[in-house]
């Protein structure tokens, strides 16, 4: 029943997945255009010679520590910087991408190539799924959301060596299949979607949100059945949520590795702190903006609701809106700001749906239009190696 449910548009005779996959196809040939085109001037870097092709250019920064994942695995020993703290490592990277390109490569494709080939596949799979997504969501609003995410300042990395693409696609699938109540579905994608990117509290506490909403909103017509199911997915989602932190723990002996290795990365701007739920981002504004870090601080804060309370949030489905509050909260609690904070905004992707509620139409061109105009702008400050370069992607 939950494999009908879930599969039936798909199986559907209209042709539908034409236009997203159509869409799919300029928005990789408008970012395949925008990298050869930085490739061709790319200086050498720590990861490929002057000018590398097109394959090598795709896979720098953290491409190459899923590519140690998929050689070499993760160590039982971590290293050690001269004040005794955690350095980076390859625990700060989840295993599903790099094991599924490792499969690749068994079969004979170099890393570059299985890389690519997954990240492109999966791109093109979330286009297909998110678009449905989308027309459950908010019926009328699919085809420029999807052309919005697709055409993202940050839309060259669906087709990078991150797991970006994969993570789309399976939050889309776990989105989808909440929508339709085929709740067999999020058993399995759940545990498969943590273990690709961090996910997991998030998508505990919209479920967690959901059960407060349905309860307030239907009461009576809460079934106990879907009210215990909604608990359970939410424990089933929290536990996964920190099953890599459990798996690195157990791996290397110590409570505090997968912590530690995650906040190596931003003691290169504040040094070693500890993590202190929703602190990051008043000391990284601090750190970037000084003394008007609260001016800065309460602009981002009054964005985010305007965009999630007003009006056009309120056309689109519970889900998305819950899953978007959600995610935001939890980047909010953990999310250091740094260069990298524009990628990690995309799995808020559902708020593309709220964005589409812009008239005129003249308005919605140029925001696709500035989206296109800035993925240049994201390839040079964040992914575009110059010497010494600090801003990662």
């Amino acid at each position: 029943m939950a494999l009908a449910q879930l599969t039936r548009p798909l199986l559907a005779t209209d042709r539908w997945w034409l236009w997203p996959l159509a869409l799919w196809a300029v928005s990789r040939l408008v970012s395949t255009a925008f990298l050869g085109a930085f490739a061709w001037v790319q200086e050498r870097s720590p990861w490929t010679p002057a000018q590398p092709d097109l394959l090598d250019y795709s896979t720098l920064w953290d491409a190459h520590w899923y590519y140690i994942v998929a050689v070499s695995g993760y160590p039982t020993e971590l290293p050690l910087d001269d004040d005794g703290h955690v350095g980076e490592n390859a625990w700060a990277f989840m295993p599903v991408y790099p094991m599924l390109a490792r499969v690749l490569m068994l079969v004979g494709l170099p890393w570059e190539g299985a890389a690519v080939l997954l990240s492109l596949a999966a791109s093109a799979a979330f286009s297909v799924v998110a678009y449905r997504l989308f027309q459950e969501l908010a019926p009328g609003r699919e085809r420029f959301a999807l052309a919005l995410v697709l055409l993202s300042p940050v839309a060259p990395v669906l087709q990078l060596g991150y797991a970006e693409s994969l993570f789309l696609l399976l939050l889309a699938s776990v989105l989808l299949a909440w929508r339709r109540r085929a709740w067999e579905w999020l058993w399995v994608l759940i545990p498969v979607m943590a273990l690709t990117r961090p996910g997991g509290l998030a998508l505990a506490l919209a479920l967690g949100l959901s059960f407060l909403v349905r309860w307030w909103r239907e009461r009576d017509g809460f079934a106990a059945g879907e009210r215990w199911r909604l608990v359970a997915l939410g424990a089933w989602s929290a536990l996964w949520g920190f099953g890599w932190l459990i798996a690195c723990s157990i791996a290397t002996g110590s409570l505090d590795s997968y912590v530690e290795t995650e906040l190596s990365w931003r003691s290169a701007y504040i040094g070693r702190q500890e993590l202190v739920p929703f602190t990051p981002w008043p000391i990284g504004l601090e750190w970037w903006f000084g003394a008007w870090w609260p001016v800065w601080l309460v602009a981002i804060v009054a964005a985010a609701i305007a965009l999630l309370a007003g009006p056009w949030a309120r056309t689109v489905g519970l889900e998305g809106r819950l899953w978007t509050i959600a995610y935001l909260v939890y980047l909010a609690a953990v999310w250091f700001p740094q260069s990298s904070t524009w990628r990690l905004l995309l799995p808020a992707f559902p708020a593309a749906l709220m964005l589409a509620a812009v008239r005129p139409g003249w308005a919605r061109a140029l925001m696709i239009a500035v989206s296109i105009a800035l993925q240049p702008v994201w390839i040079w400050f964040c992914w575009h190696y110059v010497r010494p370069d600090w801003s990662v992607p």
